[in-house]
Order: structure tokens, then C-alpha cells, then sequence
């Protein structure tokens, strides 16, 4: 239990680990907009998941993070958020949560529904069922009725299953007082600072050393594949899309909690108006690109003429000089996953549909280079560079740990530094995270500092952070507050209990899809890299 309060001990992390939590969950178990069952990325108990299943969740990721963001979405938030594995995990943990309410046999019914869809705020007027705005999420979201109401059972048998898994979790007086403790104690360190680079000077690879070293690490050294390629774009802008003013008032009724002030008030529709027809626009421009793209697939898979489609269809061929693979051309450097759907594509053959932020790209194969390992004479300064920084770094660290044992066993800390010429530095007080002062960052750091006491002064081996390895020795920690500690209980045991279902439901996800995949009740025909 202490590991898990540790990985969680920093600072109010773990509020905004709750708020993430809380939207995830959402996410899991939100709508979706249907799909039609071909091309299957997994099968659970019978019922398919699609390909456009997959692209209708990614989309709905994406319109969230379009809506919540606006211009703050950046090319490089969206490649940290990560939205197609998310909607990869939503997909399959949402249908293994209902072939376990199957077999637990939780079910909704009909009353339950009825009275859930009737009290979603956002189909109400003036606190009452509006059958009109019911039709308008229907027809925004292209869903029939019943569709609807399969998907809100769904995600009330959803909330079942995590209010059954809840119900076991339980939070001691001492866990939560122990989390107190490490989210507010504060502590000093001594530590020393053992850098592979003042080191360098004790060696001097002779010619056999850097060889042999370079037909070990090859890989560090290796020239990736060349690719030479010409290809197609079919941008979402390029296709224009006519949105009524049903498609914009359905869409504002969905999600009018997003357009608020600072102060929380409502944001009338004629003042968002604009924003929801470019997300509308983005949207659909995106579904029309990608059909673009499929259809031109497989034409050209057949007629094997990207050339003579171009032509026929007024599209520009784009072309390429050889570049390595992991290294694209500029105007493709931002296109994730480009690199792994050319890599092993040869000569001549027709890459899969590869998404953007802004549309969709067909890639053609023209000609190719293999990868290689250069001869030590191309590159003997880069060898002997990475063979330095590898054999000063061995060094480093075993003068580190040879220097902890004899601190351990009751040598002074002074002494060794003066004896190695060290200078012994002081953090001052800090409260324990990722990050230690006058040392930098390491995702290990509070781990390892939660083990210092005053009976155990010492961390178990040297960090390493910047190229160099540290020894740490706990100087002085501040005691808790008990009186604050009483004034704060309850709000500590409402987040710790909040972050160990949260735990808990992961765990129970997790441990149910290894299951029922052994029991080949799961059968995942791609993978999200696949898609």
C-alpha cells in the first residue's frame, strides 16, 4: 500500500488525477455514433467491433478535444493525448464491461431507461422531458431511437458494474494519515554528485575496442531504410458540407454546458454559432476525405495507376526524393504513424489509408533503399563518442555504489567527499516529487525519497539524472501537523478513496479482458497501430 501512496504523494497531483479520471469514465462509457460492422478490430462474445466503429469513437475524442480546447489544440497536444489508442481501449472496455454484466446478469430495465433519458438536463425545458430536443440529439448523432436507448442501457449497465466494483473498496484511518504524512512532510538531503564525464580521461579505446563496440551496438549506428514515394492528399477543408440549422441547434443542445463564460453563464447559440459550424464543417469534412481515400484505395489497388486517378480525377501527385524512414519529408513530418505505415512497404505497393489532423494521405512506394551499418571509418568520431559516454557512465556508477557502501557501513560523508574531492551539497527544504532541487527530474525520484527515514537515511542505490549519479542522504524531515491533519481528514479520505476505486476498476478491467481473451471470448483481429 505504501508504493501505491507513494506513486500517487505529490503535491495536489491527485485532484487532477480524479478530473481526469471522471472524464475518462465518461469516455468509456459515453455515446457513440454507430457503425457499420465490417472490417473487424475485435470480436467480444459474438458482437463485432468495426473499423468504423474504431473511427466514429476517434472522431467523437476528437470533436470533445476540438470543443474543450478550441485554438489551444496543438499538433503536439494531440500526439500526448494519444486519442486513437483511447478510443482503441474505449471501444473494448465498453463491451467487455457488458458481456460481464451478462454473466453477473446486472441488467437495466425498461422503467430504469425511461426515467434515465428523461432526466438528462440537456432533453429537458424548464425541467421537463422535451421530446423536440430528443429528436434533434437523434438526428445530430444520425441514430435512430432505439439505438439510443441501446447505448444509454449500455452505459447505465456500465455504472452498475463500477458501483459493484466500488462497493469493495474500503480506506483505513491509517492509510489515510499515512498519505497525509507524505503528501505534506518536507524534507533536506545531502547528496554527491558523481559525473561520468570527469571521468573521460581514464580511457582510451584502442581501434579493436571501438570495432567490437560497434558490431554490438550496430543498431545506435544503423542508417534506416530509404523510402522514395509519391502519394495523394485529400484535405477536410477541400470538401465542403451544408450544415442547416437543425445540424447547429442539435449540436448546441448536446453540448451547451461547453459554451459558457468565465463566470459560468450560458453562451446564446447566436454567439457560438460560427465555432459549432467549423467543428461541424471539420467534422464531416474529415468522414467525406477519408471515403475520398478509401474509394481512391481501392481503385488504385486494382488498376496499380496512382498516376492515371490523379489525372482522372483532378488530384495532384505529390512526389518525393529518398529519405530515410524515420526521418519524412517536412510537409509529412507531423503525420503520426507515417513512418510504421511505410516501413515495411516495398516497391510498388500501395500503403493503408494514413490519418491526419486535417485529412487523409494514400502513399505509394517508388523505389527503396535497405538499412545498413556503416564501417567504423565513415563514423569513428560518432563510435567513439557513444562508446565513451556508455564506458564513462560504468564507471560512474560503480564509483557511486562502491562510495554508498562504505557510507552505509558508517564511513562519514564528509570524509568521502573530501577523500574524492566531492563537494557535498545540500537540497534545503523541499516537499518530495518528481523533481529534487539542485539535482533535476527523474520519475523514479519520489519512490525512492519515500524511503528515507531518520533510522534509514540512505536510498537504497545512486539516482540517475543528466549523466550523472547521485548519493542521497536524508538530512532532516518536518514532523505533520496533527491539527491540520484533523481539519483535512475527511477531504483526504474522500480523494484516497476515489483514486483506489478508480485503481480498483482498472484493476478489474484489466484482470476480466486477459480472462476472457484466454477463454477467447475476446478476439482482437488489429491492433490500435493497425488502424
Amino acid at each position: 500500500m505504501l508504493k501505491f501512496f507513494r506513486k500517487h504523494a505529490r503535491g495536489w497531483f491527485m485532484i487532477a488525477v480524479i478530473a481526469i479520471i471522471i472524464i475518462v469514465f465518461v469516455l468509456y462509457f459515453g455515446s457513440s455514433r454507430g457503425g457499420q460492422h465490417t472490417n473487424a478490430v475485435a470480436v467480444i462474445d459474438k458482437k463485432i467491433i468495426s473499423e468504423a466503429d474504431f473511427r466514429n469513437e476517434h472522431e467523437k475524442l476528437l470533436d470533445m478535444a476540438r470543443l474543450n480546447l478550441k485554438e489551444k489544440l496543438t499538433p503536439d497536444m494531440l500526439k500526448t493525448m494519444d486519442l486513437k489508442t483511447k478510443a482503441y481501449d474505449n471501444l473494448l472496455n465498453r463491451e467487455i464491461i457488458i458481456a460481464k454484466a451478462g454473466d453477473l446478469k446486472i441488467k437495466v430495465s425498461d422503467e430504469e431507461l425511461r426515467n434515465a433519458i428523461m432526466a438528462v438536463p440537456s432533453l429537458q425545458t424548464n425541467g421537463k422531458f422535451d421530446e423536440r430536443k430528443y429528436q434533434q440529439v437523434l438526428r445530430y448523432n444520425r441514430l435512430s431511437a432505439e439505438d439510443f436507448e441501446a447505448l444509454q442501457r449500455a452505459e447505465m449497465t456500465a455504472q452498475k458494474i463500477e458501483a459493484f466494483v466500488r462497493e469493495g473498496v474500503k480506506v483505513s484511518d491509517q492509510e489515510i494519515y499515512d498519505l497525509y504524512v507524505l503528501q505534506n512532510r518536507k524534507m533536506n538531503l545531502h547528496f554527491l554528485q558523481i559525473a561520468g564525464s570527469d571521468l573521460k580521461n581514464k580511457i582510451s579505446p584502442a581501434p579493436s575496442e571501438l570495432e567490437d563496440y560497434l558490431k554490438k551496438n550496430g543498431n545506435l549506428f544503423r542508417v534506416a531504410d530509404q523510402k522514395k514515394i509519391k502519394y495523394l492528399f485529400w484535405s477536410a477543408d477541400s470538401f465542403s458540407a451544408n450544415i442547416s440549422d437543425e445540424d447547429i441547434k442539435g449540436y448546441y443542445s448536446s453540448y451547451k454546458d461547453k459554451y459558457k463564460t468565465k463566470d459560468g453563464k450560458p453562451l446564446p447559440l447566436a454567439d457560438v454559432q460560427g465555432d459549432i459550424i467549423k467543428e461541424l464543417k471539420k467534422t464531416r469534412g474529415m468522414q467525406t476525405a477519408y471515403l475520398e481515400a478509401k474509394k481512391a484505395r481501392d481503385e488504385i489497388y486494382q488498376e496499380d495507376n496512382m498516376d492515371a486517378y490523379g489525372r482522372k480525377n483532378n488530384l495532384t501527385v505529390h512526389a518525393s526524393d529518398f529519405f530515410p524512414v524515420n526521418k519524412p519529408p517536412q510537409e509529412l513530418a507531423a503525420v503520426k504513424n507515417f513512418n510504421d505505415a511505410l516501413l515495411n512497404l516495398q516497391k510498388g505497393e500501395l500503403s493503408k489509408v494514413i490519418s491526419s489532423e486535417n485529412g487523409y494521405y494514400l502513399v505509394q512506394v517508388v523505389d527503396g533503399k535497405a538499412s545498413y551499418v556503416p564501417k567504423l571509418a565513415d563514423i569513428e568520431a560518432q563510435v567513439r563518442q557513444s562508446y565513451l559516454e556508455n564506458e564513462t557512465k560504468i564507471l560512474a556508477e560503480k564509483e557511486a555504489k562502491a562510495l554508498l557502501e562504505r557510507l552505509k557501513a558508517g564511513e562519514s560523508f564528509e570524509k568521502i567527499a573530501s577523500e574524492k574531492g566531492l563537494r557535498m551539497n545540500e537540497t534545503g527544504l523541499f516537499q518530495p516529487g518528481g523533481t529534487i532541487p539542485g539535482i533535476g527530474q527523474n520519475e523514479n525520484a519520489n519512490e525512492i525519497l519515500m524511503q528515507l527515514s531518520a533510522g534509514k537515511p540512505y536510498a537504497e542505490k545512486p539516482l540517475f539524472i543528466n549523466n550523472a549519479y547521485y548519493i542521497l542522504k536524508l538530512k532532516e524531515a518536518t514532523a505533520p501537523d496533527a491539527k491540520a491533519f484533523e481539519a483535512q481528514k475527511d477531504m483526504y479520505k474522500k480523494i484516497f478513496t476515489q483514486l483506489k476505486q478508480e485503481e480498483a476498476m482498472k484493476t478489474w478491467l484489466e484482470g476480466n479482458k486477459a480472462a476472457m481473451i484466454k477463454e477467447k471470448r475476446v478476439r482482437i483481429k488489429k491492433k490500435v497501430e493497425d488502424l
